[in-house]
């Protein structure tokens, strides 16, 4: 009895760091070799990431607290829409959206930045599958509407066509 209770006092004794959600997904960028930059104290990482068509900023940002954890994922177009061209790529993008089942379209009416959202979040540990699944499903649905929501953007297509052009076949060109 008395081996019973110093093994339970020694375990104890030994309490295990749990890693946070920021270094989660700092290890599964590393692992998957990512190069990236990081801000600790806003809780975000940054990236170039190359799509079919361009080249993207990725963001990931991470919120955590003792309740609820989130990953939301951003991949910003290196494109600002020309104002004139705003209300059109608006409605290309919407037509878009509703469409999808994971993620959303978003423009800054500002300065016309187009942006694509993905989200996980959960009141349990997030997995790995899950952030790669937030980051890769981020970047695939990016690429796949990035050369329609461009002919939208420069005027050679209505935004009513821009679902018709999102899915043509891999090797087909915008030309």
């Amino acid at each position: 009895m008395a081996k019973t209770t110093k093994a339970i006092a020694q375990s104890e004794a030994v309490a295990v760091q749990k890693k946070s959600l920021f270094e989660h997904v700092a290890s599964y960028l590393d692992a998957n070799d990512w190069r990236y930059s990081s801000d600790a104290e806003r809780h975000y990482y940054s990236m170039s990431c190359r799509i079919k068509e361009a080249t993207v900023r990725v963001v990931i940002d991470v919120f955590e607290t003792e309740e609820w954890r989130r990953i939301m994922t951003f991949s910003i177009y290196p494109i600002f829409v020309p104002e004139n061209r705003r209300p059109a790529v608006l409605e290309a993008m919407n037509r878009i959206n509703h469409s999808l089942v994971y993620g959303n379209f978003e423009m800054d009416m500002a300065d016309g930045e187009i942006r694509f959202r993905t989200t996980v979040e959960s009141d349990n540990d997030l997995q790995e599958s899950m952030i790669e699944r937030v980051h890769n499903g981020n970047l695939s649905l990016s690429d796949r509407h990035f050369g329609a929501l461009m002919a939208v953007v420069f005027g050679s297509v209505e935004p009513d066509g821009v679902k018709e052009l999102a899915s043509r076949p891999e090797n087909a060109t915008l030309q």
